[in-house]
């Protein structure tokens, strides 16, 4: 797996996207670099070629999930907002001191920390002064949001904060389409605030943040794609990226695509996270829940038995290299390990598959 694929969410983005990508984290990547970043960053990518399990580097991404409350309840999203059933982690947010502590401890080997998982991080002012005490530190943060609020200052503050880049995740353009998708969302709303922070960027002189127009394509708002690139030429919108939704394969007909048909046996993408795609999660990035819950990616943050520790309770290096972190590096190492496989989340993920005949 290379690097864009963790947690950069570029499934389905073409190669000209891909590379818009590239380019943009090569820039943070140099605007960030300190002599000890760049001496992690390298003994992690060793760590990672090597395959060791016990690692002299931590991690130099960071996905930091502030809040899992959210304002709209997108189609197939984090079970449809329902109440967390016992064992799983409930509702509830980060605060300010708690992520502090957290970049205190990491923060001089990251280049960057995505501020987002499944809730909406602008429900709370205290996000924009996450954003503030990161970017201080001369970490990039990106930010994910449906832009669906009524804030009329809230466009100043995101600028003011220093964010590096604002994905805006916008599916479709009519309340027909992103309505269907983005449940008690209001398309109309949500692309005035993106308007104004766009010109607040501009009224402050500013290049960041880095406008991202994030657009999951269904059957039912592909046809919304034309109008969409033109609503983001005309408010100078920097990237809009198409890529494929994270549907069950029995969702209706109309939610795939021609660009993103239904996955089968046989058809597009089929097999493409067997066994030797590998992960790098592992060794360069890792998923931060509110409460401190430490999982290797966002394959499943509601369960609270798949976290690796709590980097809220303990130091985020023991964690690191914990048991759990042991067991999943020599896993992906050698899949056959099949005694590495109970108690731990990478136990059950397509990229630990036992290649055929093992």
């Amino acid at each position: 797996m290379g690097l864009l694929d963790a947690g950069l969410a570029t499934k389905g983005a073409d190669a000209a996207e891909r590379l818009k990508i590239l380019k943009r984290h090569g820039q943070a990547f140099l605007r960030h670099a300190t002599p000890q970043k760049l001496w992690n960053f390298a003994k992690a990518e060793r760590n990672r070629i090597k395959g060791r399990t016990v690692l002299d580097s931590l991690p130099y991404i960071l996905k930091i999930e502030t809040t899992n409350i959210c304002n709209l309840r997108c189609a197939y999203c984090y079970d449809d907002r329902r109440p967390p059933a016992p064992g799983e982690r409930p509702y509830g947010r980060m605060t300010v001191a708690q992520f502090q502590g957290l970049v205190d401890q990491v923060g001089d080997r990251l280049f960057k920390i995505n501020l987002y998982g499944f809730g909406e991080p602008f429900l709370f002012p205290e996000t924009l002064d996450m954003v503030r005490y990161a970017t201080d530190k001369n970490i990039g943060v990106a930010v994910s949001t449906n832009l669906n609020h009524r804030d009329p200052d809230l466009p100043r503050r995101i600028v003011a904060s220093g964010l590096e880049v604002l994905i805006f995740s916008g599916h479709g353009l009519s309340h027909e389409t992103a309505g269907r998708f983005m449940r008690g969302g209001n398309p109309d709303l949500a692309l005035g605030t993106l308007a104004a922070v766009i010109e607040a960027r501009r009224a402050a002189g500013s290049r960041t943040p880095f406008i991202d127009w994030q657009y999951c394509v269904t059957g039912f708002n592909e046809h919304e794609i034309p109008a969409a690139r033109e609503a983001a030429k005309r408010l100078g919108v920097d990237q809009l990226r198409c890529i494929r939704p994270f549907f069950p394969e029995d969702a209706p007909a109309d939610w795939f695509s021609s660009r993103f048909p239904r996955r089968t046996a046989s058809g597009p993408d089929a097999g493409s996270a067997a066994a030797g795609g590998g992960c790098s999660w592992l060794y360069r990035a890792a998923y931060v829940n509110w409460d401190g819950g430490l999982i290797p990616c966002c394959r499943d943050p509601r369960d609270r038995a798949a976290d690796f520790g709590n980097v809220l309770e303990e130091p985020f290096a023991a964690v690191w290299n914990n048991g759990k972190y042991q067991a999943a590096r020599a896993l992906l190492a050698d899949p056959s390990r099949r005694d590495l496989r109970d108690g731990i989340l990478c136990g059950r993920c397509p990229a630990t598959r036992p290649a055929a005949g093992d």
